[in-house]
């Protein structure tokens, strides 16, 4: 699906409610992506974004050219998991293993995209082996936008997975996932807005 050219759909992915969880059905969407583990807050996830958003830059400058004023910078997306859920609603981040995403325009192929990572090689003090572009299709999921600081999150994941799912006959199915809509580097954590998404299946 090219989310350029569908803003019903753009804004029902990016732009969620912040009271309630809601379902969407997520499509199948290009990724370039980097996969680490441990708590990503260690400087791990950092590098991981500065090294995706390197090695796709000569990717985002086309977008820019091809698209003008039409192009927007995509939001980094973590997909979180761990061997026990648990340490996902505790904020146990040590047993975390993630995944950092960034999505890609819909005309990038395989080709375009290695052409890109090998022209960004001198830029980065290595090319991470994990780093690869992959479609990711998530399919139903649950989601609530959340604004403020990233503390906050493991209570309405509690409320999530203990209260909104099991009224609803629901369960988790995947990883659990954040999309950062705000630079943090400029935004006051209180004005931060994180998607929380969650795929999610009828309880069977």
């Amino acid at each position: 699906m090219d989310l350029t050219k569908d803003r019903k759909k753009l804004m029902e992915l990016y732009r969620p409610g912040t009271e309630e969880f809601t379902l969407v059905d997520v499509p199948a969407l290009p990724f370039a992506i980097i996969d680490g583990q441990g708590s990503p807050d260690h400087g791990a996830g950092a590098d991981a974004v500065k090294n995706l958003f390197t090695a796709i830059y000569p990717i985002r400058r086309q977008a820019r050219e091809r698209m003008g004023k039409a192009f927007v910078e995509p939001p980094v997306e973590m997909l979180y998991w761990a061997d026990d859920m648990r340490d996902l609603t505790t904020g146990n981040k040590e047993n975390w293993k993630w995944r950092a995403m960034v999505t890609l325009p819909v005309w990038v192929d395989e080709e375009m995209f290695s052409n890109a990572v090998t022209q960004a090689k001198g830029h980065m003090d290595a090319v991470p082996n994990t780093l690869r572009m992959e479609t990711f299709c998530e399919g139903q999921c649950t989601q609530i936008m959340h604004v403020g600081q990233a503390q906050e999150i493991p209570t309405l994941l509690e409320r999530l997975y203990t209260q909104f799912l099991p009224r609803n006959n629901l369960e988790p199915i995947g990883a659990y996932h954040e999309i950062y809509l705000d630079d943090w580097s400029r935004t006051p954590p209180e004005q931060r807005k994180i998607i929380l998404r969650q795929p999610v299946r009828p309880k069977r």
